[in-house]
């Protein structure tokens, strides 16, 4: 029986959805969000249907307790670098450049391909020095030996071609 075509029950309000998707951590502050999350990321930023529209959670945090509507081209950032916060004075509003000199200030930025730890340094690395020329040095098919030492074909290429492991040719 569907209580809603007889009257029983209303449909929630997104505020009410909202005020009751998130938990306060008294530590830091944070209102952290519960519900639905964008899907595929690591980072979850939290999400919430508004007028049958998909809307990220932060967002609309912003816009409800500040009573206006977020300017086209400006983004809303966390003071906290928590993407699941939506606690409205963890958030402001800012340009994308803005944003990104928050990152950078903060050391969030990933680091780029030449700042990266190289060959064994890398803690990320399936190989030593001595198995890079091994691999190098294996006359076999790169499909052969990246099964053997369980990498990608694409990485056993970049090893024949000089790209990585350089230290091995020197």
């Amino acid at each position: 029986m569907n209580l809603r075509k007889l009257g029983g029950c209303k449909p929630k309000t997104a505020i009410y959805r909202f005020n009751h998707s998130y938990i306060k951590d008294f530590l830091t502050g944070c209102w952290v969000w519960q519900g639905k999350s964008r899907s595929g990321s690591c980072r979850k930023y939290g999400r919430i249907k508004v007028d049958g529209k998909v809307v990220p959670a932060h967002r609309y945090s912003w816009e409800l307790h500040n009573d206006q509507k977020i300017q086209d081209g400006m983004i809303v950032m966390h003071k906290c670098d928590n993407p699941e916060c939506v606690n409205p004075d963890h958030l402001m509003i800012g340009t994308h450049q803005q944003n990104m000199d928050d990152m950078v200030k903060k050391g969030r930025q990933s680091k780029s391909m030449h700042e990266r730890a190289k060959g064994e340094r890398n803690g990320n690395s399936k190989l030593n020095a001595s198995l890079a020329k091994a691999i190098y040095e294996d006359d076999r098919s790169q499909r052969k030996i990246a099964k053997e030492f369980n990498i990608t074909q694409a990485a056993v290429s970049l090893i024949k071609q000089k790209k990585t492991w350089r230290e091995i040719h020197e």
